[in-house]
């Protein structure tokens, strides 16, 4: 093995190993940014639900739509708000079965 070829097999070795890497900081920002919106959503519907001012009496579920008129965030497959005793809890399921939840006390 020749001083070139082993220096163009490093170079190669290099190069690969930064593009996993680079590879993975991509990856880890997306599901970053994507958790990001959702839970920025999530707090909005809360905060639209709070508005009216549930009864403490009273517990509800429904969807996300019905309590603010937006779609819901890219990557999102379901949102539901429960009303319990005047705590809101709103549950954001995503692709990859998981959820993201914020409640907001009465």
């Amino acid at each position: 093995m020749t001083p070139e070829m082993r220096a163009r097999t490093q170079r190669t070795f290099l190069g690969i190993l930064v593009g996993f890497f680079a590879l993975i900081g991509l990856m880890v920002a997306t599901l970053s940014w994507q958790g990001r919106a959702v839970r920025d959503y999530a707090v909005r519907v809360a905060d639209a639900v709070l508005v009216t001012q549930p009864s403490k009496q009273l517990g509800y579920t429904q969807p996300c739509t019905q309590a603010l008129a937006e779609p819901l965030p890219r990557g999102a497959e379901d949102c539901t708000v429960t009303v319990d005793g005047g705590r809101v809890t709103v549950t954001v399921t995503v692709q990859g079965e998981r959820q993201y939840r914020i409640t907001r006390p009465e």
